[in-house]
């Protein structure tokens, strides 16, 4: 099914979100332990065409799983979204030669370099407090 835009809101945006999303999201993703939670909120920050974004929050209970902390180190290192998605997608080979994720990601964000700086800012954090005061964040995640 094609979604087209029949809005007749006058805003401007330069968002390219997916057209089932809004331009301007805040969300929350709860669910059992288990039930992809976290591959939801990865498919949507890491695949290509689902959200444009250039602040996120993300926080939760469980920022301590390694796919948190291979995020938050590309996040840190400044990679491209499509270089954080190679990580996952190569998790197999990465595992098998023993390589440690932030490691290749450090050598990742040597190659990029040669690439122009993305604009995005992430917080990764536990503590839900922070997050109710700052307002210019417009992507929160509570995982």
């Amino acid at each position: 099914m094609e979604i087209k835009n029949l809005s007749w809101n006058e805003n401007v945006t330069n968002k390219n979100n997916h057209p089932l999303l809004p331009n301007c999201l805040r969300g929350l993703i709860e669910g059992k332990s288990g039930c992809g939670k976290t591959t939801l909120l990865l498919n949507l920050l890491l695949r290509p065409g689902w959200l444009d974004y250039s602040k996120l929050s993300v926080f939760g209970k469980s920022l301590f799983q390694p796919e948190y902390k291979i995020l938050r180190k590309g996040f840190e290192e400044q990679l491209p979204k499509e270089m954080k998605m190679r990580v996952f997608e190569n998790r197999d080979e990465v595992l098998r030669e023993q390589i440690s994720p932030n490691q290749l990601i450090e050598e990742l964000a040597k190659i990029k370099r040669l690439v122009p700086k993305s604009q995005l800012s992430a917080i990764f954090t536990n503590q839900l407090m922070m997050f109710q005061t700052q307002k210019n964040y417009p992507l929160s995640i509570k995982i």
